[in-house]
């Protein structure tokens, strides 16, 4: 019995930390709820990405962009994609954490919500929410469009390495062809060419020698550029894009994809 304590508090968070549907607007169902929380799962497991699906109704929270910022906060880093609906304020947003930020990019999320706004306007909830679901799950799997927002570096574990696909660029091979080639033809034409035994100090009168002359001639001007680094969007409710850059950085220093619009 001193055990029971323990086991349930334990079962508790579990269950708060699978949790993947928090319809606090109450659009849906006790069924559909169940539905969506079971199709959730199964399709982030497939696609190695938690999808969490936010509704509220309160016109005095924070924006949408920031009231996800503020729930991954409080969430274990890991790879994840948001969608909220501000039912308040008329607003749907969607963010992309980890590995979702890199495929779930702003051309995506514009594709995505695309497929749900009609359903959103007509209060179809549950197909609305399935659609974005399985988007998200389909994106994470499909690299064809990936990295349009920032330059990532992304190494598929059965990919062959840099230096395998380098030896075998049929460029580089010409060009270390043309470097040796250049290194031996060198070498042959100073071996056969006659050597100056003279130098410098031969013809040089070391005892009437001296400076007799001072010249600064300008050769030239190098100019070194430094790429600005973008801008990160902290502001409440921002984030809005029209196919090009979204995202921001949360206050708790994560980086995310992000796009939304009002309804």
């Amino acid at each position: 019995m001193l055990f029971l304590p323990l086991t349930l508090a334990a079962a508790s968070e579990t269950a708060v930390s699978n949790q993947h549907i928090y319809d606090n607007a109450e659009l849906l169902s006790t069924f559909d709820r169940e539905a969506l929380e079971e199709m959730s799962e199964e399709y982030g497991n497939s696609a190695g990405v938690e999808i969490m699906i936010l509704t509220h109704n309160d016109s005095s929270a924070v924006g949408a962009e920031r009231y996800i910022e503020d729930f991954e906060d409080k969430m274990p880093l890991g790879d994840r994609v948001y969608f909220l609906y501000d039912v308040a304020n008329g607003e749907i947003f969607i963010e992309g954490y980890g590995l979702a930020e890199t495929y779930i990019h702003s051309n995506r999320i514009n594709s995505i919500l695309d497929e749900m706004e009609p359903l959103i306007r007509t209060e179809n909830y549950y197909d609305a929410f399935a659609a974005y679901i399985k988007l998200s799950s389909s994106y994470m799997k499909d690299d064809s469009e990936i990295n349009t927002d920032h330059v990532y570096t992304y190494d598929s574990p059965s990919s062959t390495s840099s230096t395998d696909n380098i030896l075998t660029n049929i460029w580089f091979q010409l060009l270390a062809s043309l470097i040796v080639g250049g290194i031996v033809v060198g070498i042959m034409a100073y071996n056969s060419s006659g050597r100056m035994s003279a130098g410098g100090s031969t013809y040089m009168d070391q005892s009437n020698s001296g400076l007799i002359g001072r010249r600064d001639d300008y050769v030239r001007t190098i100019v070194t550029r430094v790429r600005k680094p973008q801008q990160t969007n902290n502001r409440p409710g921002g984030g809005f894009n029209a196919g090009g850059f979204g995202g921001g950085m949360s206050a708790g220093g994560r980086s995310h994809s992000s796009g939304g619009r009002k309804l």
